[in-house]
This record gives structure tokens, C-alpha cells and sequence, in this order.
């Protein structure tokens, strides 16, 4: 690896913006090569990022799960085509499928939901998953489940007989030297890792909340040191300084992508060439990719939104491959100008925005315009009124053309543009609003009517997808078809239900935008 690509990686790390704390750490199969650094680990006291801060890295944790699960598949004592219920007899959804496996777990491919937040890093998910009914038989479709390795984790725990962050801390952590790693995320760590953060509508930063997390989908809190270890464990194909951690023939296994690319636990790209994952939980953002063919691994720990165009950016520069082909794109945040315009209802109503000169957009209604607070950076936009519960959410076309926006139970189609509109029925006005969890992980999601279809889109606006309506209240995704979430409605008060489960969590109407 040149001194000169480290030296632009170097220059890139530097140059990025804001106080968000950033370490850039690249191994190659014998020793780190480089460490970077940048912003805070605390921004209120100004305390900078060392390379020895530490970061939770979310679900980059299911590689270790599956790492873990596979020594025991090495020792006769866990086998991941055998039906899980051999090691967790009290789990047991209905189905009308084959059992599910522990191979479908580790590929997202076992057709259960993703994330029960009102249980999640809580034993009780064993049984609440019982309600549950897939769609379609396991191997059939691949579907991103922290829910899978969840009963992963209890697994290894019905079979090794200890808690889970004790199993990864003698197989993986002390086998590799990870001293500095934890294998969960709580209270004693408190004030001992970086402090994470969150963007607020107005694009500062404010602290994430605190919450502690146990589970294998993705507790573990590591530093760059740590991390170059086990990227060298993943850079080695499964040998550790003192021996193998996982066989040869368990590690093909565990690095064989089988739908979406995936293996166990990791994204399986380039034929095989490239282990990576990303992760993220409490505020913090991680990613670890492994360039096993080039011999080189880099990993991003940060303690708040992590640029994927500068990740990029950094992992073209030090691959030889990427280097010949084209730069990647770089990541752009939509300006206000984009979304200016008449929008006009199947009504006639019309709401009109415009831009307000330094990159802000303003409702023009009334006497004087309104100011409005954008919030994320999903380039098709949602942006909301600084008082009372109004939130106005803009598509995009595949050229990336405003063509609609949606507020509510009400769609508007953009003057000229040839999207059509259509009515919101009474049944799904009744339905349209903010949903919410009490708790620090949520969710929320906002419930809406585009052209007359009732969509959702999380609170965070991380994802907007419309809805089928499957049998009366209850609804599944447009999109994928095979995706296994689904939301039921009821309670009516006042002409408006009140309660939404999303795929089992129960979540409440809150007079939020």
C-alpha cells in the first residue's frame, strides 16, 4: 500500500466538516498502517477523537455472532441447517413452511420481521416472535432481521451455557486481543465512550439517548486498534495469532453470500474478494471492509452521521481496483431551490413554496411566508413547520424531478408535472397521522396518503414506502412484496384510530409532525 494513498486518506479525514468525531483505521494482514482522526468525542467539552476513543459499532456485531456460532459448528455442537427450535424449544411461529434454520438466521432469509423494539435485547422475543407468521418459506427471500440474530445470541446461549457477551468475550474478543472491546453496551460504560449525537431538524447536533443493549445483533463498543484485529482475523480467512479462530472450511461458509449478497453475519461482494458491513445504534455509525484479495481492511467509527460518499471516497483511494474504475458518487444534499413551487390538490387546493435566499424554503400562505425546518437528507425531502403539527413530505421521479408532495391525507401534484392525483378515502384519513413508542429507541413512523395509496415513512425520514391493504385496518409493503413487516390499526377516538402495530410493537397517535 503507497505512503501516497495514505497520505491523501489522511487529507480527506481532515477535510471532512463539522465537530462529528471520525476515526479512519486501515490494516493490512500484519500490523495497522494508519489511523486518522477528527472532531470530538465530546463536543460540548471539546474533548477530541484519539485513536483510542471508543464507538459502538451496531450491527457490525452479527459477523461476531456468526464467528462465535461457527467455532461451535467446529465443535459438533451447533448446526446451522438444523431447525432452531433443537436449541430454543419455546420458540415456535406459526407457519405452514419448513422450520426455520439456523443458516436462514444468520442470512436474513427466515422471513421473520426485523427489529421488535419493545423487546429487543429482552429473552421475552423468543416468545413473542410466536405470534408471528411468515410469508414465504426460509431461503426464499432475503429480509434484514435484527430479530434473527437476536435468537442467534440465545442460541449460543442455550448451547455454551453462559451469558452471550461472556461466549464472545472468550471466543472472539480474548482469542484476537481485543482488550479495549466490550461485548455490550451498558451503564459502566457511561462516560467512557465517545458521547453520541443525533442531526435536529435545524442540521445541529444533539446528544442521542442513552439506552443500554445486550443483544448479538449489535452491542459491542470497540476502538481502532481492536477493530484492526479482527479485520485482520477476517484479512487472515479465520487464523488468529495463536491459531485458527474458525476453520477453513467453517470460514467459506461463514463468507459465502447466499441471497443479496450475504453470508453470515457480513456482505459477501466482488465474488467474494470483499467482506464489509456497516452498523449503527444510539447515534453512532461504524463500517468495517475487508479487501481480502488486495490484503488491506479500513475501518469508520463515528459518534454521529457517517459520510458514505467519504467513505468511499477513502476505500477507491486504497484499492487498486477501485482505482481503475470510476470515482464514486459523491453525496449531495438536495437544495431548497429543488422543491420550490405551485402544488396543486385533485381539489384545486394549492400550497406554493419558495426558497428564502440562503438555502431555507418558506410556505407561502397567509399575510407572510412561513419558514420551514428541513429535516435528514433523504434527497426526497420532508420538511416541517416550526409550530403545530404540519409536515410536508416532496418526491422525486427516477431523474430526479420534484414531481408531488404529500401533507397528510392530502397528495399535490407539481404544476406542469403529469403525476396524478387522487382522493384520500375516509377510511385512511382516519388512519393518517404520527405514530410513536415511548422509549428511546422508538420508532415512529408518520402515516400518509400519496395519490390516493396510504404510505409510511419513519420518523426519521429514512424511508418512505407505500402500503397494500390486505384485509380491513391491516396492511403489509407495496414493496418488496415478500417484505414480512406489517401494520394493523385501531381504536378509534374522535374519528381517528389511535394505535398502529408495526409487525407486533405497538405504537400510539402523538400530535407530532
Amino acid at each position: 500500500m503507497p505512503q501516497s494513498a495514505l497520505d491523501d486518506v489522511q487529507a480527506i479525514v481532515e477535510a471532512a466538516p463539522g465537530d462529528i468525531g471520525l476515526v479512519v483505521a486501515v490494516t493490512d494482514r500484519d500490523r495497522m498502517r494508519f489511523v486518522a482522526t477528527r472532531g470530538y468525542a465530546d463536543i460540548a467539552r471539546k474533548q477530541p477523537v484519539t485513536p483510542d476513543t471508543r464507538f459502538a459499532i451496531g450491527s457490525i456485531s452479527k459477523s461476531f455472532t456468526a464467528i462465535a456460532l461457527m467455532q461451535m459448528a467446529d465443535e459438533g455442537r451447533f448446526d446451522p441447517d438444523a431447525p432452531i427450535t433443537r436449541y430454543l424449544p419455546d420458540f415456535h411461529p406459526h407457519s405452514k413452511f419448513a422450520p426455520i434454520t439456523g443458516h436462514a438466521l444468520l442470512t436474513h432469509t427466515s422471513g421473520l420481521p426485523n427489529y421488535l423494539a419493545h423487546v429487543a435485547s429482552m429473552r421475552f422475543l423468543i416468545v413473542a416472535l410466536g405470534d408471528f407468521e411468515p410469508r414465504y418459506a426460509p431461503g426464499e427471500h432475503f429480509w434484514y432481521l435484527n430479530t434473527g440474530y437476536q435468537l442467534l445470541g440465545y442460541t449460543a446461549e442455550a448451547i455454551d451455557g453462559r451469558p452471550f457477551p461472556l461466549i464472545l468475550q472468550k471466543r472472539v474478543l480474548d482469542p484476537l486481543g481485543m482488550t479495549a472491546t466490550a461485548p455490550q453496551l451498558d451503564d459502566r460504560l457511561r462516560g467512557r465512550i465517545a458521547t453520541s449525537y443525533v442531526r435536529a431538524p435545524d442540521g445541529t447536533y444533539v446528544e442521542a439517548p442513552w439506552f443500554d443493549y445486550l443483544s448479538a445483533d449489535g452491542a459491542i463498543v470497540s476502538n481502532a486498534a481492536d477493530m484492526g484485529a479482527y479485520a485482520r482475523m477476517l484479512l487472515a480467512r479465520g487464523k488468529a495469532p495463536d491459531g485458527r479462530l474458525i476453520s477453513s472450511r467453517a470460514f467459506g461458509r461463514f463468507a459465502t453470500a447466499v441471497r443479496d449478497d450475504y453470508g453470515y453475519g457480513i456482505d459477501v461482494l466482488d465474488g467474494g474478494g470483499v467482506l464489509a458491513h456497516s452498523g449503527s445504534i444510539a447515534g453512532f455509525q461504524a463500517y468495517l471492509v475487508a479487501h481480502l484479495d488486495e490484503g488491506f481492511a479500513v475501518t469508520f467509527l463515528s459518534n454521529g452521521p457517517l459520510d458514505k460518499a467519504l467513505r468511499e471516497r477513502i476505500v477507491a483511494r486504497l484499492s487498486k481496483a477501485k482505482a481503475r474504475g470510476a470515482a464514486p458518487p459523491t453525496a449531495a444534499w438536495p437544495d431548497a431551490e429543488s422543491f420550490a413551487g405551485r402544488f396543486i390538490a385533485a381539489d384545486g387546493r394549492e400550497l406554493v413554496f419558495e426558497t428564502d435566499g440562503s438555502g431555507g424554503l418558506m410556505l407561502a400562505e397567509h399575510d407572510a411566508p412561513l419558514q420551514l425546518a428541513r429535516l435528514g437528507k433523504q434527497s426526497w425531502g420532508l420538511y416541517l413547520t416550526p409550530k403545530g403539527p404540519r409536515a410536508f413530505l416532496f418526491f422525486r421521479d427516477a431523474a430526479g424531478i420534484v414531481t408531488d408532495m404529500s401533507e397528510g391525507a392530502a397528495g399535490y401534484a407539481r404544476q406542469g408535472s403529469e403525476r396524478p392525483l387522487a382522493e384520500a378515502s375516509a377510511a385512511y384519513r382516519a388512519l393518517v397521522g404520527r405514530y410513536a413508542a415511548h422509549g428511546e429507541e422508538g420508532p415512529g413512523v408518520r402515516i400518509f396518503v400519496r395519490g390516493g395509496q396510504l404510505a409510511m415513512a419513519y420518523a426519521d425520514a429514512s424511508l418512505a414506502t407505500p402500503l397494500i391493504e390486505e384485509a380491513p385496518g391491516r396492511f403489509r409493503f407495496a414493496k418488496p412484496e415478500h417484505a414480512p413487516e406489517w401494520l394493523a390499526f385501531d381504536t378509534v377516538i374522535g374519528g381517528q384510530t389511535q394505535r398502529l402495530t408495526f409487525s407486533g410493537v405497538p405504537l400510539y397517535r402523538i400530535d407530532l409532525p
